[in-house]
């Protein structure tokens, strides 16, 4: 049986439940990592038998454990548990100032994991380093009962410590698990984000415990989650197809971009997204256009309502064949779980008491009830609807919550920034509504261009001392706030629903455009109506204009392109190939490896192109007459391809059969389905993209790479022809190229290539990342 919980069984804990799973089914799964790391029941009870044991010998009192998803960071927060010894999670995304702050507030003793920093270990615990840390003389006050102090990602610049019975931690994950028992239980739970995030330690660690199912838990960087909010779409999807799990949780960032890599390629992970029984979406509002999306794509998201001082699940939608009706809203945050009970303040502020923290630290008494901040009611069904926040604190779509007043401090040091409003509620990222002073004479046009270099500048400075989820995305430059007097109070303080008000048309831009990339939440889009004009820097994403301020800054759209995916095109440079050539180390699989996906790719080209032309609009018609001289030049290309592969000894038949070692990477099968996707149902600008990135790739690599190869595996100019003559023709190409895209002049449709380059980058080099670079002992010899 895959599912082994006891349908009679109410566990009194997660580690009552682990040790009967350990003794009644000691060899089934209970956790899964990397390849020969995954224990049994038996396996994780004994070492966490054996981790709490070790702690117990240290002395420890409150462990800070900071370090990325693994086995090992599960079997410590188990034995810290076991051993009735205080557990204080670290974010890896906290800045320096904020672990600081976290260490001293809970005057921690121990530290274990990564801390890079700290030189003297005094040993390893489930092979984790750990050590003693000097505390304050006097303990900081925890209320009776702690076993767990979480750390929000900070409301203002220092977190809150949250302190958490186990009593507590067990009810919540007893009643997460009931709910899935009774309604869609999966058998196997794969952890993307953070174990040390409240939400996916409960969902992802004891809540599989108490079903007596699998967890998988690798690393972040395996799975294209670094920091709080960075994200690789290739190697989120790989990962997926790799582990096929049944159940996630995930932020709505994340639901957004794997409902649109769905939709980009489903015919590539179809069976993996079949294999979804129930996806948990929190951490921050949910829009019930972005569920209907997802569920359109198979998905089968469910949005939850919860907070860190309530044990972070309050409310949950959930799967139900039976009664669908009585279990899922969508625009809903669920109907509230059994073990909390939810009133309703006379301003409509949502109140929660039975599921309650024992306080925040130096607390002296628990609170019995929940003021949390978010306004919302009951419908008439039971279903809690959240409508907005009571005060100021913004929540990102990575469930990151931030006081808007912090960043606005902290802007006060830097240059052009002193008139400076964030907002950002529900968004990606940040956009920074900024006063600028500069005349708007016809004579100071240059003083206004060192204006925006200024904030540019300041923003990027800003950016640096800030943790990553509160850095700033996007930014709109106004005029002085003193001539919007609807904006401001009477003592200057800004009226934020006003701001959102008086700037929802840019906002709109800028968030359909986030909604729309799945690379990174920091690439905006450029739009313009009549009222506003967007300019493109180096350092910031995009900046939008009032046109009244007459703050205008013109750049070819080349150039734009250029700066916009440089980031991309170094990732994809980082690629250990580029290294290999230049070091005289490649090897001849690695370049039968390349010249194979190069073939599967370039075999699209010509049909790309044709599809292309004939969705291209009618003002494109010269756009359309410079595709027809691409497509006579691009003929017969991927035939070059196979004649290099046959003469380096590569199996052709299997290439063009796309089979054996001649089949299509998932990368570039999901480059191939994107661009298609994009040209048949988005926008067919979007091709041009991948002519950048394959182009000026070959312009600026092709030639030494080629010669590169060539020298180190002695071979004959006839295993070359792709890659020298691409290099030769594309010098040509590249610009040409530069003149069709500097013409191009629609904000939508620029936008649409810069997006379509950078996805290309992530794709195209996930492939480069991937070959192999050292000879193995198979090298494939046979001839067609």
């Amino acid at each position: 049986m895959d599912t082994i919980f006891d349908h009679n069984t109410q566990h009194k804990s997660v580690l009552t439940a682990l040790q009967k799973w350990a003794a009644q089914y000691p060899t089934k799964l209970a956790v899964i990592g990397k390849p020969n790391s995954s224990l049994t029941f038996s396996e994780l009870w004994q070492a966490v038998q054996h981790a709490k044991h070790a702690l117990i010998a240290l002395q420890a009192e409150r462990i800070a454990l900071k370090a990325d998803n693994s086995i090992n960071w599960a079997i410590i927060d188990l034995a810290a548990i076991a051993a009735n010894i205080v557990l204080v999670p670290v974010p890896v995304f906290f800045s320096t100032s904020q672990v600081t702050h976290l260490l001293d507030a809970a005057n921690v003793d121990t530290l274990i994991g990564n801390w890079e920093e700290t030189t003297d270990t005094v040993g390893y615990i489930a092979a984790l380093p750990v050590y003693h840390r000097a505390t304050h003389n006097k303990q900081q006050q925890l209320p009776a009962g702690t076993a767990k102090v979480t750390f929000t990602s900070g409301s203002t610049g220092q977190p809150k410590g949250v302190c958490l019975s186990m009593a507590h931690l067990d009810n919540v994950a007893q009643t997460l698990a009931n709910e899935l028992l009774f309604s869609s239980c999966p058998n196997k739970h794969f952890v993307l984000l953070p174990l040390s995030t409240l939400l996916e330690n409960i969902a992802g660690l004891y809540v599989p415990i108490m079903l007596g199912i699998s967890t998988t838990i690798i690393s972040g960087r395996h799975l294209g989650l670094t920091g709080s909010s960075q994200f690789n779409p290739s190697l989120f999807i790989h990962a997926l197809q790799s582990h096929k799990p049944q159940s996630l949780v995930l932020t709505p960032q994340l639901l957004m971009a794997l409902t649109d890599i769905v939709q980009a390629a489903p015919e590539a992970v179809s069976h993996t997204i079949r294999s979804l029984k129930f996806v948990a979406v929190g951490g921050a509002r949910v829009s019930p256009q972005l569920l209907s999306k997802a569920h359109a794509a198979g998905i089968p998201a469910y949005e939850g309502y919860g907070l860190s001082e309530c044990g972070s699940v309050v409310s949950l939608n959930r799967p139900d064949k039976a009664h669908p009706q009585r279990s899922n809203l969508q625009g809903s945050s669920g109907r509230i779980l059994p073990h909390c009970h939810v009133t309703f303040s006379e301003d409509g502020e949502v109140l929660v008491s039975g599921s309650t923290m024992l306080g925040y630290i130096g607390a002296s008494t628990q609170p019995t009830l929940i003021a949390t901040g978010d306004l919302g009611y009951l419908d008439e069904d039971g279903f809690l609807h959240i409508t907005g926040r009571k005060k100021n604190v913004l929540i990102t779509s990575y469930g990151r919550n931030i006081s808007p007043e912090w960043i606005e401090s902290e802007a006060q040091a830097y240059a052009g920034l002193q008139q400076m409003v964030v907002l950002g509620d529900g968004q990606a990222s940040l956009t920074a509504i900024i006063a600028s002073h500069a005349s708007d004479h016809p004579s100071a046009q240059q003083n206004r261009k060192q204006n925006l270099k200024q904030i540019a500048e300041s923003i990027t400075q800003l950016n640096a001392s800030l943790p990553d989820y509160a850095r700033i995305g996007s930014i709109i430059v106004s005029r002085p706030f003193n001539q919007l007097p609807e904006l401001i109070t009477s003592n200057g303080r800004p009226r934020r629903d006003a701001f959102l008000h008086y700037f929802q048309a840019e906002l709109n831009k800028l968030d359909s455009t986030i909604s729309d990339n799945v690379t990174t939440p920091a690439v905006t889009k450029c739009t313009e109506s009549i009222d506003t004009e967007i300019i493109i820097l180096n350092t910031v994403s995009t900046i939008s204009i009032p046109k009244e301020n007459t703050m205008t800054t013109v750049m070819p759209f080349f150039e734009q392109l250029q700066q916009h995916t440089k980031d991309a095109q170094q990732t994809m440079r980082n690629a250990p190939v580029f290294a290999a050539c230049a070091n005289g180390e490649m090897s001849l699989d690695a370049y039968i490896s390349f010249l194979t996906q190069a073939y599967h790719h370039v075999k699209h080209t010509v049909p790309l192109l044709m599809a292309c032309g004939s969705r291209l609009p009618e003002h494109y018609e010269w756009l359309r007459q410079a595709i027809g001289e691409y497509i006579e030049e691009e003929k017969g290309h991927h035939e070059w391809i196979l004649n290099d592969i046959q003469t380096c000894g590569g199996n052709t038949k299997d290439v063009r059969a796309n089979t054996h070692q001649g089949k299509v990477g998932a990368d570039i099968e999901l480059m191939v389905a994107y661009l298609y996707h994009q040209i048949d149902r988005r926008n067919p600008m979007a091709f041009f993209g991948m002519v950048w990135v394959l182009e000026g790739t070959s312009v600026s690599e092709g030639g030494q790479v080629a010669a590169a190869i060539q020298t180190t595996l002695t071979l004959p100019d006839s295993a070359m022809t792709y890659l020298k003559s691409h290099s030769e023709l594309d010098q040509e190409h590249i610009k040409m190229f530069e003149g069709l895209m500097n013409q191009i002049t629609d904000p939508d449709d620029q936008q649409a290539i810069i997006d379509g380059a950078n996805i290309v980058y992530q794709l195209y080099g996930q492939m480069l990342h991937n070959l192999p670079i050292t000879q193995s002992h198979s090298t494939s010899t046979a001839a067609t």
